[in-house]
């Protein structure tokens, strides 16, 4: 019989959850004892897992008031993009320069994901979708011949679920367009042509951030 998730591990899953999809918006003011209830729990793991967010900067702790939500700074957006496109820009030149079998590989790879995104918003599941965009985007860093970049580019995954996320809101259109954008993304690297990646990427994440900083 598998062993029982730790009270506050649970707490700090779902905290954390919600903030990257986006449910506790930026400066949202949580309740220890709201959270607590919820989930029926005492109010000791939550605090645990508070105190954890804080320390991974998601939270900031206010005694006897509540812990608020840590807006990602504009310096840090920005900082999130630009890194993520120079690791793209780079994997995707490696994917390019392989054999047509290698590219097609990566590229079924990718259409399926297409395929998943499209199906969770023809639910209305924004939260799905928003992980499976940051998936979109791992397989192609994840196939550009440098797992030391591959790695930096995962360790940006939480904050550009975050990033996307608010950059959606609740509107499908943003999304079905970020969709539209993965398709044109795919055929130039069937295609093998960095620099029609290049263009395509770089208006991808622009109209990523310029959506999230409409939306903050």
């Amino acid at each position: 019989m598998p062993a029982k998730t730790p009270a506050a591990t649970r707490a700090y899953d779902l905290v954390k959850l919600r903030i990257l999809h986006g449910v506790y918006a930026d400066t949202t003011l949580l309740s220890e004892g709201d959270v607590a209830t919820e989930l029926g729990l005492s109010r000791t793991p939550v605090r645990e897992a508070f105190l954890r967010l804080e320390v991974e900067g998601f939270l900031k702790l206010y005694p006897k008031r509540g812990a608020l939500v840590v807006p990602i700074p504009p310096e840090g957006i920005r900082e999130v993009y630009e890194a993520r496109e120079l690791i793209e820009s780079h994997s995707a030149r490696h994917i390019c320069a392989q054999d047509q079998d290698f590219r097609g590989q990566v590229c079924g790879e990718l259409e399926e994901l297409i395929g998943a995104q499209l199906a969770c918003l023809r639910d209305g599941d924004l939260q799905e979708y928003t992980r499976l965009d940051a998936a979109f985007h791992q397989v192609i860093m994840d196939h550009g011949g440098n797992s030391v970049l591959a790695a930096v580019g995962q360790s940006l995954r939480e904050k550009q679920q975050r990033c996307t996320s608010t950059a959606i809101g609740r509107n499908l259109d943003t999304a079905y367009h970020f969709v539209e954008g993965h398709r044109r993304i795919v055929l130039t690297l069937r295609a093998g042509d960095t620099a029609a990646y290049a263009r395509e990427i770089h208006q991808h994440l622009a109209d990523s951030q310029a959506q999230l900083s409409a939306q903050r």
